[in-house]
Parts: C-alpha cells; sequence; structure tokens
C-alpha cells in the first residue's frame, strides 16, 4: 500500500492481516515521549495516518519533516495504523495548506480520526505537564482539549479567553474495550493557532454584569467568554470555591486561586459562565480585591426556608440539634436536626483550626454559613422546567461559625443510671452486683448478636452500593428455582453491564466511577418490584432475580425500563455524563432448568446485546445465540 487513505479505509478485519505499506508522507505531530511510546501523525495527499510504534525509536522528527515509512498494517486500537514501522527523514515541506473544517460532533463520530482537522473554539483552561500542555476548547457544541508540546519562553497564559482555530490531528478517547468515548486533538506548535478574537489584557476591563442578570437570555449565538462580576465575600475555601454576594443576588464560583480574602471584602471576579447541578456558576474563576468593605450580616431562617431554594446562596444562620459528625481527610461534616430536616454543614479540614471536632452531640447549634441548596433530575421532571430543591447544606468558614447555644444536659438517662446503680450498691450491695452481672451479660450478648448480624450483613452485600452480592444471589436463585418447579411459577434473570464504564473511571476518576454505580443501583433499585432482588456480581455487572413472573414480556418490560432509566445523564460534580447500559434477558425453563444454566445464558444474551450496539436489551433464545 503506497498512500495514507489506502491504509486508513480498511477494514479492522483487513488491517490485522499485516499487508505491506510504504509511504512517502509529511509529519503533522510528532512526541517522543507523550505516552511512553513515541505519538507520530502523518499526511500525504490523501488523507492522515497514524504510525504505532512498538519500542522507543531513535527518532529526531520535526513537523514538516518528509518521511519515507515502511511497516505493515494494523487493526489499532479504534482505526487502522501502520505497525512496526521503519521511519527515514528524506526532506522538509510545509504542514498541510487545507485543514477539514470540523465540529465536535463530527469529531465525535470518529469518521475524521487521524486526520488534518480545523475546529474553533474558546480557551477556557490550560493544563501544563513537564512536557506538553494541554488547552481546553469550548465548542457552540461541545468540548475538546487540544495538546502540543511544551515550547520555552511561550505564553500560553495569554491564550485564555481568547477565541481560537486549530489545526491539527483528530484522535479518539477510548474506553477499555477500544470504545469511542471522546476526542482530542494533537497539534504540532502554536504555530498551528489561529487567534480569531484575543482575550484582553485585563479580564476585569469588561464592564461589570450585575449578579442578578448572570445567564438571563442573550440571542447572541457566540461562545460565552468570561464574565466580569463584582460583589462582597460571604465565603472562601481558598482554591476551590469563592461565594460572593450582590443587592440581594449571590454566586459561588470555582476558583483554584489560593490567595487569602478577609470576610466582607469587595472583590472583582472574572470566569466562564456555567451550570452545576441546575445552578450557575463560573468556572476557572480569578478575582482581584477592590476593597476591604464590611463582612454581611447573615439572615436567621428556618430548615424549611433554606429548603425552599429562595436562600440558595445566601449567608444563612440556622439553628439545630447535633446528631452526629464525620471526619474525612478533606472535610468535617456535622448532621444538624433542625425540625424534621437533617441538615449536614461542611468545614474545609484547612479551616477548622483546633476543638473543631469538640462539639458534643445533643449540643443546639448556631451555624452560619452559605446556603447551598441542590436538586435532582426527578425534581426537575416534576416540576415543569422550574427546578426545586430537594435537599440543603450549609457550607461552613471557619470553626466560628458553630455556636454552641446549649450543652446537653449531664442528667442524661444514661447518668441517671449512673447514679441510681451506684445507691443501690450501697444499700443492697449483693442484689446490685447480681443486676450488673446481668446487665453486663445482657449487652454482650447483645452485641455479639449485633455483630454477627453485621458480619452476615457484609458477606451477603456489596459494600459500594449495598446490594446483595453473588453469594446471596446464589442463594436466592436456587431458591427461586425451586419454587418454580414446585408451582410451576415463572421466573426471569437479567444481567446488566454498563457500557463505557473504564472510560468513566480513566477521565474523571475511581470516585466518579462509584458515583456512577451507587446511582446505576438506585435506578434499577427503582424499576423493580419489590418482591425483585437486584445484585451486584463484580465491576459494573448487576443481575436482576424476577420472580413470579406470568411471561416473558413482563421480563422484557422491566429490561426496556431498566436501559430507558439507566440512560438519563448522571451529575459527577457539575458535569454530566451519559452511561448507558446492556441488558440480557433468561426466562426459566426455556433459558435453562437450573441455575448454572440459565446464569451462563444469560451472560451470553447481555454480550448479544453488546453486540447489537449497546443501549438495549436481548432476550435469549437458542435459535439465536
Amino acid at each position: 500500500m503506497q498512500t495514507a487513505g489506502e491504509v486508513h479505509r480498511l477494514s479492522r478485519e483487513e488491517a490485522a492481516r499485516g499487508y505491506p505499506v510504504h509511504l512517502r508522507a509529511i509529519v503533522t505531530y510528532f512526541d517522543p515521549e507523550l505516552n511512553d511510546l513515541p505519538d507520530l501523525f502523518v499526511h500525504d495527499a490523501t488523507g492522515g495516518i497514524f504510525v504505532e510504534f512498538g519500542a522507543p525509536p531513535h527518532l529526531d522528527l520535526q513537523a514538516g519533516d518528509v518521511v519515507e515509512i515502511g511497516g505493515v498494517t494494523g487493526p489499532g486500537e479504534f482505526a487502522p495504523v501502520v505497525r512496526q514501522p521503519q521511519v527515514r527523514a528524506v526532506g522538509e515541506s510545509a504542514l498541510p495548506a487545507k485543514a477539514i473544517q470540523a465540529t465536535f460532533a463530527q469529531l465525535l463520530s470518529g469518521s475524521l480520526d487521524g486526520q488534518w482537522v480545523e475546529i474553533e473554539g474558546l480557551v477556557h483552561a490550560l493544563h501544563f505537564t513537564q512536557t506538553n500542555v494541554t488547552l481546553d476548547l469550548a465548542t457552540l457544541d461541545g468540548s475538546v482539549r487540544a495538546t502540543t508540546r511544551r515550547e520555552p519562553g511561550e505564553n500560553y497564559n495569554a491564550l485564555i479567553d481568547s477565541l481560537v482555530r486549530v489545526h491539527g490531528n483528530a484522535a479518539p478517547v477510548l474506553n477499555w474495550k477500544q470504545q469511542m468515548v471522546g476526542v482530542q486533538i494533537f497539534f504540532p506548535s502554536l504555530r498551528e493557532i489561529d487567534v480569531m478574537g484575543t482575550a484582553p489584557a485585563d479580564p476585569f476591563s469588561a464592564p461589570v454584569v450585575p449578579l442578578a442578570n448572570l445567564m438571563r437570555f442573550s440571542p447572541s449565538r457566540e461562545i460565552p467568554h468570561r464574565a466580569h462580576v463584582q460583589g462582597t465575600v460571604t465565603l472562601q475555601w481558598p482554591g476551590r470555591t469563592l461565594c460572593v454576594q450582590q443587592q440581594g443576588s449571590s454566586l459561588c464560583m470555582d476558583t483554584a486561586q489560593q490567595d487569602r480574602l478577609n470576610l466582607g471584602a469587595l472583590v472583582d471576579a472574572a470566569g466562564f459562565p456555567a451550570i452545576h447541578g441546575y445552578k450557575r456558576t463560573l468556572e476557572n474563576a480569578t478575582f482581584r480585591i477592590v476593597s476591604p468593605g464590611a463582612p454581611v450580616r447573615p439572615m436567621s431562617i428556618t430548615a424549611e426556608q433554606a429548603l425552599s431554594g429562595k436562600y440558595d446562596g445566601e449567608l444563612v444562620q440556622i439553628e439545630g440539634r447535633l446528631v452526629g459528625r464525620e471526619h474525612s481527610l478533606d472535610e468535617i461534616q456535622l448532621m444538624v436536626r433542625s425540625g424534621a430536616i437533617l441538615v449536614p454543614a461542611l468545614l474545609p479540614v484547612e479551616l477548622a483550626g483546633r476543638g473543631a471536632m469538640d462539639w458534643k452531640d445533643g449540643s443546639l447549634l448556631r451555624l452560619t454559613g452559605i446556603c447551598d441548596s441542590s436538586a435532582s433530575d426527578e425534581t426537575w421532571r416534576l416540576r415543569d422546567g422550574q427546578v426545586q430543591p430537594g435537599a440543603v447544606q450549609i457550607l461552613l468558614r471557619s470553626a466560628e461559625d458553630v455556636q454552641v447555644l446549649r450543652s446537653p444536659s449531664w442528667w442524661s438517662a444514661q447518668h441517671a443510671l449512673v447514679v441510681l446503680l451506684i445507691a443501690a450498691a450501697f444499700a443492697l450491695a449483693f442484689l446490685a452486683w447480681i443486676v450488673v452481672l446481668r446487665r453486663r451479660v445482657e449487652q454482650q450478648t447483645k452485641a455479639l448478636r449485633e455483630s454477627e448480624d453485621r458480619l452476615r450483613h457484609l458477606s451477603e452485600h456489596d459494600a459500594l452500593t449495598g446490594l446483595p452480592n453473588r453469594l446471596l444471589l446464589n442463594e436466592r436463585l436456587a431458591m427461586a428455582v425451586i419454587r418454580a418447579q414446585r408451582f410451576e411459577g415463572g421466573l426471569g434473570v437479567l444481567m446488566l453491564d454498563l457500557d463505557g464504564f473504564k472510560e468513566i473511571n480513566d477521565l474523571y476518576g475511581h470516585q466518579a466511577g462509584d458515583t456512577v454505580l451507587i446511582e446505576t443501583a438506585r435506578r434499577v433499585l427503582q424499576v423493580v418490584r419489590l418482591t425483585d432482588t437486584v445484585a451486584r456480581i463484580g465491576g459494573d455487572e448487576f443481575i436482576v432475580l424476577l420472580c413470579d413472573l406470568g411471561d416473558s414480556r413482563e421480563a422484557e418490560s422491566i429490561a426496556a425500563k431498566i436501559v430507558m432509566t439507566v440512560s438519563s445523564p448522571i451529575d459527577l460534580g457539575g458535569v454530566a455524563v451519559s452511561v448507558t447500559v446492556s441488558v440480557g434477558v433468561c426466562m426459566y425453563p426455556q433459558g435453562g432448568a437450573d441455575p448454572r444454566s440459565l446464569l451462563h445464558n444469560v451472560d451470553a444474551s447481555m454480550y448479544a446485546a453488546k453486540a447489537r450496539g449497546k443501549n438495549a436489551f436481548q432476550v435469549y433464545s437458542p435459535a439465536e445465540l
């Protein structure tokens, strides 16, 4: 094969045959150490292709070099590539004069893999490593990351908030099954960036937008630039969150800036408008002090008022009784009951100071902090487009925001019992000793029983989701088969496997993956009946046991509901991530007369659903599988 286009048009099966390749092309991107092995894209008159190295070569290539490449075709992780390359530089040329004008949607389709493309976007943020720089580009229909080699002496920060046109090679982001779940651009240098609209040298030079007008309707179809707002500081978690207030309006924003601010200071802030969890915010915000100012006075409200959403983002005071606390590496969380509502209060560990955990359970507290309401997808659907909060928490500024109004009385039931026992011991020492021994025996017995119950529960349930594990599922499935045999009843088994789960872990971290698993378990439990069993058997696989079914149509209906319910986007810290699921369906006795056969066949039907394109269910049929 003599051209990049010929290689790229092969099917995976054809590319795997290892056809000989001899290309003469121009280097469009070369990075000797991006992913342990070099990344090399080349381009000729027919298009672009990725060159895959099996070991680090001794090459010194620059974008624009003309090279001769000998090798063989390979299927690649996503599309055909050139493998076992022998690369020789034979001259110099220029990068391709024309690039394919691409949208985010076109790139995400995968059809432009490896090609020299052009995309426009607004630079929202920069990410630096020792050797590379990555730009977060916001386009009209999505976000793309563009990576290049880091050049010494270049002022990359000047690109933030600039409208740019980037020329580079399109490359897929893949999950662990080599399925495309995202897209990125590799461009050789800053010379392949055309700045179409420069950002102002001073992000605060733009007119101030009143907080009340932020995220209001605008007929413009342009990607929004940084907004300049002004307000009085009501909360600062350095490097994380900044909240300000202005004439009855408030806003909390994300910021990596560590500069310490005094509460009440008047500040300018500039950041990119965004929506996180049905609330407006600014991303990648930066700020500066305008004047010292005076602290804002908090409003005293009830938990019911806080839950209404009218005070979201405001500095408030709320009273309640401390019922518990949790202390992680990053935060202290106080659980305060105010009336019938449980209100968590969060305080970063670095702002807590000494003595922050000395508050006693049962104390009546007055909390001062930012009212932080949150809404769920279910609330959105029920309110015809008007978001209603489903929960509320208080963001504390320091340990001084927790005021103890009344400590718990020493004369609690437990203390009174101690005094009574001591008095009885003096009067009837022998009888009191018997009572104490009996009480201790009862307590130890109860503790042993509770410990056994906890151990039994832990051995039979998944620690992350709380669902039954494989051990408990096997017991219930065996009993369900015996019952179905005895009473000639219907029994259905569903196997669920999340599509694209590893990619979520790779992109957002294992904590985000845990969130996806917990939310998936919750959604499946909403769909099935109370008498059904939902179990997690490992990784991102779940089993649903449907007992006492009338016919197979009931199982198919439940499988369809699960596919639809799981596919709703999941909020991962302000990023909406779509997760789909492939479901296999197997009925007793058609799909197997014993537990082992049922599990084997439902696994086969689940993989058949994946082969059909995922986000679907497949009923087991011996004739089809």
